[in-house]
């Protein structure tokens, strides 16, 4: 249905007073490469206040910046140029044909000044990065990044009250209340709310608030009874241990939704609202 990392997005666009649509790039650094000798190492270097120097390795672009050392594949640095023939800044799409760049390119001229790194390519084409730009989207900046931290909800959290709720009304209304509950369901993997009307049309709105509903074997929402005529533990009364779902399916679900429309009230909070988790 969506995946942490998206969520992280919501959370983290919820927060701006006004609307924005970013376009994430993932860097292409390569999982393995030669390096040269260590007398060879650092082979350029920018003027000492920018703190940056650099080298042209075998099979990538080695940058160490503010004493982060970074790898960029020479291809990922040609093909994420920002240049007006490559790319369009007004629909934040690549305008070069990246099946043309050539797999064993490497910049002829290399330089740096101020805060930008300049790339000349053999065929005399131009790429312009900023570092801090370059530091933002390598893999060696994104581990340096703090981490979604996350707490493994077990029955004392739970019966502490530690697992986040929120009412219906205000979950459906305010974005305010709807980042809170998305920022605990990052942190802790499971969320509820409360008061949701007891109707298949109320938990599809609620799960639509959080994420859109994907297509399954199933449908896109459906219900369990006790019915042993189906052949699944899942429709009947039996207790289901510990496990995952959708397992088998392409890609699996991130997350999952279940409200109790009907059942015993002494079962207790499970009955009162939506779990999703």
């Amino acid at each position: 249905m969506a995946l942490p990392r998206m969520l992280a997005r919501v959370v983290s666009g919820l927060q701006c007073l006004s609307r924005c649509h970013t376009h994430a790039l993932s860097p292409a650094v390569p999982g393995r490469f030669r390096t040269l000798s260590s007398d060879r190492r650092w082979q350029h270097t920018a003027p000492q206040s920018t703190s940056c120097n650099w080298q042209l390795r075998e099979d990538c672009f080695e940058l160490n910046y503010g004493g982060l050392v970074m790898h960029f594949d020479y291809v990922w640095l040609r093909d994420h140029c920002r240049s007006a023939s490559c790319y369009n800044a007004k629909t934040n799409q690549r305008s070069l044909d990246t099946a043309n760049v050539e797999l064993n390119i490497r910049p002829a001229k290399t330089r740096v000044e101020g805060e930008t790194l300049f790339l000349t390519w053999p065929d005399g084409h131009v790429t312009r990065y900023g570092l801090a730009w370059l530091v933002e989207n390598s893999y060696e900046g994104r581990r340096r990044r703090s981490v979604q931290p996350r707490i493994l909800w077990n029955s004392g959290i739970y019966g502490g009250a530690q697992v986040p709720h929120a009412r219906w009304d205000r979950f459906m209304s305010c974005d305010e209340e709807l980042r809170k509950f998305l920022s605990s369901f990052l942190l802790y993997g499971i969320a509820f709310v409360d008061d949701v009307p007891a109707t298949a049309e109320a938990t599809e709105t609620v799960t639509q608030r959080v994420s859109i509903i994907r297509e399954t074997i199933y449908g896109r929402v459906w219900s369990f009874t006790s019915d042993f005529s189906r052949g699944d533990t899942a429709y009947t009364k039996l207790a289901l241990d510990c496990h995952t779902d959708t397992s088998y399916f392409q890609e699996p679900c991130g997350i999952q939704v279940f409200h109790c429309l009907q059942g015993d009230t002494s079962m207790g909070d499970c009955c009162k609202g939506v779990c999703v988790g």
